[in-house]
């Protein structure tokens, strides 16, 4: 049986469709939902969000939210998401050094947090990079 997920921003829908597997960026790490999964809401980070639908795995970046599981509904409620079409690997990783270099070198805790999601966007995207070839 597939599970219906519904990935939404506030001023619209991002994604409604059907999934054998969801991988969403818990604040505490991956979180994986099958079919059958406990009721859960869950704080999102930061990161690489994954659905399986016919052994093929699609990537979309999430920048932080929260997400419902129940009854093999998972609705995403997210402040803004990256939808990956092409990545390109000698850029994403030039991304990932400037952000790593951004938060060395960042002087106040704003800039440092900044900094880290930026940080955490382009490791994901980095990741991502797996999942579109």
């Amino acid at each position: 049986m597939a599970i219906n997920i519904r990935i939404l921003t506030p001023d619209r829908i991002i994604c409604s469709t059907t999934a054998d597997e969801v991988i969403l960026p818990g604040t505490t790490g991956q979180i994986g939902v099958l079919d059958g999964h406990a009721t859960l809401i869950t704080a999102l980070d930061t990161g690489l969000l994954r659905i399986k639908l016919d052994q093929k795995w699609t990537p979309m970046i999430l920048c932080g939210g929260f997400a419902e599981v129940d009854r093999n509904q998972v609705t995403v409620l997210v402040n803004d998401v990256e939808e990956l079409v092409a990545l390109d690997l000698n850029e994403v990783t030039k991304q990932l050094e400037q952000a790593t270099e951004a938060i060395q070198q960042a002087e106040s805790s704003k800039a440092r947090l900044d900094a880290s999601i930026e940080l955490k966007k382009a490791s994901a995207r980095v990741q991502a990079v797996s999942y579109l070839r």
